[in-house]
Parts: structure tokens; C-alpha cells; sequence
């Protein structure tokens, strides 16, 4: 293959331009292949390994149908797979690889065992399969040099074919690129994509809204694009997608016809298909608790290292944080992770994510992060591993009057030395607290503060109310974040309390508090078994 680069493509972009044509969907004509802008994206960002979550037909799949065949051409030993979710769409892409060997320019590639689902080329000592899920088994015996997976959202076991795939794809020298609409939460593709949003996977995340297509609009008489803008429905969340997008009466317009004609105006379902941001793609089956929240993507939050995003410009000189945190035992599964909230302009600044860092190591992160954002308020959920993160914190001696600690009222379980006792550091989260923090999260994400992170939101948009009573993130997801926020929720009002001497609002702090105290737990603890209180015998002054 040339050396030639064009700047802003890829190699294989380059050739693929030059070489090739498509059928033009207004005109139904021969056309050369001239990527769209969807498809510069992808390229652009292109990765060794791949997800792409998207919106309908933005051309990515015919870029790596394109892309696969360059390669088996012009790289010798390649091994490229392409497999899709039907038979018919398999049928479909392979009848698109054969359209552009067929009319290129230039003298046609030796093509051999031109079969149903292969093509070999001799010359390179390449092949190009294409197949449907589940129709072949990949494993550790097969070398794929280059494997493509369309609408991987909708493949039948999907953990299971991917197990297979990925061990078939050599670490070094070999590509992933995944691709699809969002198909529920849960499942393989969902949970891969917000690893990968999070930073805890090796693959690199391109997302493709539907507001970037070019042709998502109608063109409109400007009396007719006058009248949508000064009529926004709320209904389908036209204000809110105009404010955080800035969406025009064409493209309005063009969602309206298709919400209303194709998808019979189900909201959820047009998420689904045409997200406008990651969230989006994967919608809840269940009844989501956050349900209006005020999110605007901006480009000022920024990846900040490699654990960390956040919105810049901040710490601001004066302002006053509330940091939040939630606690994982750092074994890879559930993340460690802080949320933080700038008080006076009410909106989120920063967030920090690892699966991999112990509790007591995070307490150091807490403390470093904490004491940069003008020692923040600190509220750390407390329950198994983060009691370790807070005696850590407390052993750096993080001011004191910073973090949050449960009330203890004088009582038979009283200890007198309640500032050195561990297990009131922190807030614990029980069947009663814990509808209370979310509530107070759900009021101000309501009405008060604004988000700017995707993976916030998508947990956000999977914490639902379960068929029993429970409330949490919908199976196989994770709602670290959300717990995180909700204890920056929690010691909001405290913080507000210091920052502008309105003892006014303490009452309301300490109602608040109440729920989460150490007497309201052993009673709902009593109230469940015969085992509690505990005996005196039993608490120990020194923990």
C-alpha cells in the first residue's frame, strides 16, 4: 500500500477514497466513496481497539467493511472478520465488499474461493470473512489480524462470543473495532462501553450522536423555523435538548417526523436509536429514579491525568467544594471514586474513577484532591471498605471540621471519645438512609445543580427502583458515581452552614444527619433481630 498520507485520514482512508465507490442513497448512483463525517470521526480516532456507540446509519459499518478489504489487499497475512447480528445483514455487507473489489479503480485484485461468506487473496496471503453471531466459534486456535463486530448490542451471548473473539486477536499487531446502537443496560456491550468511558479498559470509546449527522434535518421556510423555535415542545424535551445542544428547527423538525412516524412518539425508543449522548444508547427497562437532571456537555471538562476528569477553571480561589465519595475494595470489579461540586456556581468540577486503588490508598487521593479544591467538604459513604478510607483521612490529618461525621446522641451506646471513633467517620447508607441521600441527589440534580459527565449521567439514567421495594443500579450495572454525588448531596447543607453563617439552615443539617446516625441504625438493626442492640460488652471505645 502507498505511503502517501493525507492529513486528517488514515492510510487506508486515503486508499479507500481513491479506490473505491458506493451507491449514493439519494441519487442511487455510482459515486466514489467519500467518507462522511460520521465515518472521518471514527477514523480520526481510530485505535487499535475500538467501541463506537452510535446513532442509525451513520456509515460505519460500510468504513470497516472498506477498511477490511484495503488491508487484505495491501498488508500481507491479514486476517480480517467482520460479524454481524443477522444473516441478512451479513448477506448484505458481504454484497457491499463484493460491490467495491467489483467497481474500483485501477486494475481488480486476484480474488480465490470467492464463497458465500469468504474471499482470499493469494497475492497477500490474506482473507476476508464475514459471518453471523454465533455461526463459528473463534478461539485460541484462530489468528484474526483484524475484527470488526456490527451491532454487537444485539448479539445472543455476546460475554461469551466476545471470550472466544478477543482470544483470537493477537495483543500486539492485531485490531477491535465494536460497534452498535445501545440495546438495554447489562449486557456485554453497555457494561464495555462504560469501562471504557471510565478509563478502566483498554479500549479507546468514539461516540457518534445523531445530532453530528449532517443529513438528520429538514430544510424550512424561515416563517415555518421561527414558529418550532418559539414553540419547543416539552413533551419530547425540546428545551432541554436545544439548551444543552443547540439544536436548530431542522433538525427539530426531522426528529419530530421521526419520533412521531417511525417510532409512534416513544421517547425511550428514539433514545435508544438515535442518542445524543452516550447515556442515551442504554435505556433502563426498569423505572428510573433521575428521571430530570441538568446536564450540559461542554469541552471545557477535560481528562485530567489518568484517574481523573475536570471542568477547567477550577479550584477557583475562595470557592467552596463538597466532595463526595464512594469506596471500593480495589480488586478491579466496583470503582473507587470522588464527585465534586463547586457550591456557588452549582455545578459539577471534577471526578475521580479507579477500580484498582485499596481503600486506604484512595483516603490518600481523597486527601490530596480535597485539600486542592480549597479543602473541600468531604462525605464519604462509610459502610465496609470506606471506614478504612476514612481513618486514613483522618490520619493525614484532613481538617476535621471538613469531613462529614455521623451525629451520636447521648445514649446508652454513647462512647465519650466520639472524635477519634472511626465508625462514626463518614455516613453509613442503610435500607432507611439511603432513599433519603438519593432523594436529596434527585432535588438538586433537580433543581439546582448541573453535570457535566457522561458516565454520571449513564449511571444516573440505570439507577432504578427495583420490582422489590430495593433501589440501585439495574442488573449488571454500576452506580458508584451516583452514590459518590449523593454524598456530596448529603453534606451540601453543612458546607452552605460555614461558608455563609446561616445557622438557620443547621436544623435542617441535622434532621438530615439524624438518618443516618448511629442510634437511628442500631434501632432499625433491633427492630430486625433478636441479636441487637449489642450488648455493651461489645462496643468498643477504641474503634
Amino acid at each position: 500500500m502507498s505511503q502517501i498520507v493525507t492529513p486528517g485520514l488514515t492510510r487506508e482512508a486515503v486508499a479507500i477514497e481513491a479506490l473505491f465507490h458506493v451507491i449514493d442513497k439519494t441519487t442511487q448512483q455510482d459515486v466514489p466513496f467519500k467518507l462522511n463525517a460520521a465515518q472521518r470521526a471514527v477514523d480520526a480516532a481510530w485505535s487499535p481497539r475500538m467501541l463506537i456507540p452510535k446513532a442509525r446509519q451513520r456509515g460505519i459499518s460500510t468504513y470497516f467493511l472498506a477498511r477490511a478489504a484495503i488491508r487484505c489487499m495491501g498488508r500481507k497475512n491479514t486476517s480480517a472478520v467482520v460479524i454481524s447480528h443477522e444473516s441478512e445483514a451479513t448477506e448484505r455487507m458481504f454484497g457491499r465488499v463484493k460491490y467495491f473489489l467489483d467497481t474500483m479503480e485501477g486494475p481488480k485484485p486476484v480474488i480465490r474461493n470467492n464463497s458465500k461468506h469468504e474471499l482470499t487473496f493469494p497475492k497477500t496471503n490474506s482473507v476476508f470473512w464475514i459471518g453471523t453471531a454465533g455461526s463459528r466459534k473463534f478461539g485460541r486456535g484462530d489468528t484474526i489480524t483484524d475484527l470488526h463486530g456490527s451491532e454487537a448490542g444485539y448479539w445472543p451471548d455476546a460475554k461469551a462470543l466476545m471470550a472466544g473473539l478477543l482470544q483470537a486477536v493477537p495483543k500486539v499487531g492485531g485490531c477491535i473495532s465494536i460497534e452498535s446502537t445501545g440495546n438495554g443496560m447489562g449486557n456485554w456491550y453497555h457494561n464495555a462501553c462504560m469501562r471504557a468511558a471510565k478509563g478502566l479498559s483498554s479500549f479507546g470509546l468514539c461516540f457518534l450522536p445523531w445530532q453530528d449527522e449532517l443529513d438528520y434535518k429538514l430544510t424550512l421556510t424561515p416563517e415555518v423555523a421561527a414558529t418550532i423555535m418559539e414553540n419547543l415542545r416539552d413533551d419530547i424535551e425540546e428545551p432541554e435538548l436545544v439548551a444543552a445542544y443547540g439544536l436548530n428547527a431542522g433538525q427539530l423538525a426531522w426528529r419530530r417526523m421521526v419520533l412521531e412516524d417511525e417510532l409512534e412518539g416513544d421517547l425511550r425508543k428514539w433514545k435508544q436509536e438515535y442518542p445524543a449522548c452516550l447515556d442515551d444508547c442504554f435505556q433502563a427497562s426498569g423505572g428510573g429514579l433521575f428521571t430530570r437532571i441538568r446536564f450540559a456537555e461542554t469541552d471545557r471538562w477535560k481528562k485530567d491525568g489518568q484517574f481523573m476528569w475536570r471542568l477547567e477553571g477550577h479550584p477557583k480561589p475562595g470557592h467552596m467544594y463538597a466532595l463526595g465519595g464512594d469506596v471500593a475494595a480495589g480488586v478491579g470489579q466496583d470503582s473507587s471514586v470522588m464527585e465534586i461540586f463547586d457550591l456557588e456556581d452549582q455545578e459539577q468540577v471534577a471526578e475521580w474513577v479507579s477500580n484498582q486503588t485499596e481503600p486506604d490508598i484512595f483516603g490518600g487521593h481523597i486527601n490530596r484532591v480535597g485539600r486542592e479544591f480549597n479543602r473541600a467538604y468531604v462525605c464519604v459513604e462509610s459502610n465496609n471498605h470506606g471506614i478504612l478510607t476514612m481513618a486514613t483521612l483522618r490520619d493525614l490529618k484532613y481538617p476535621s471540621e471538613r469531613f462529614y461525621r455521623t451525629p451520636r446522641a447521648t445514649s446508652r451506646h454513647a462512647v465519650k471519645d466520639d472524635v477519634k471513633r472511626v465508625v462514626d467517620l463518614g455516613q453509613r447508607t442503610t435500607n432507611t438512609s439511603k432513599p433519603f441521600v438519593i432523594g436529596l441527589l434527585r432535588k438538586v440534580l433537580r433543581d439546582e445543580w448541573t453535570i457535566h459527565s457522561q458516565i454520571l449521567k449513564a449511571e444516573l439514567s440505570s439507577f432504578i427502583e427495583h420490582p422489590d421495594g430495593e433501589i440501585g443500579a439495574a442488573d449488571g450495572c454500576h452506580d458508584d458515581t451516583v452514590i459518590a454525588a449523593a454524598m456530596a448531596a448529603y453534606i451540601k447543607t453543612k458546607a452552605i452552614v460555614a461558608m455563609t453563617g446561616d445557622t438557620s439552615r443547621e436544623e435542617g443539617y441535622d434532621q438530615e444527619a439524624d438518618v443516618g446516625s448511629f442510634d437511628r441504625i442500631l434501632a432499625e438493626l433491633e427492630s430486625r433481630s433478636a441479636r441487637y442492640p449489642f450488648p455493651a460488652s461489645m462496643v468498643d471505645p477504641n474503634l
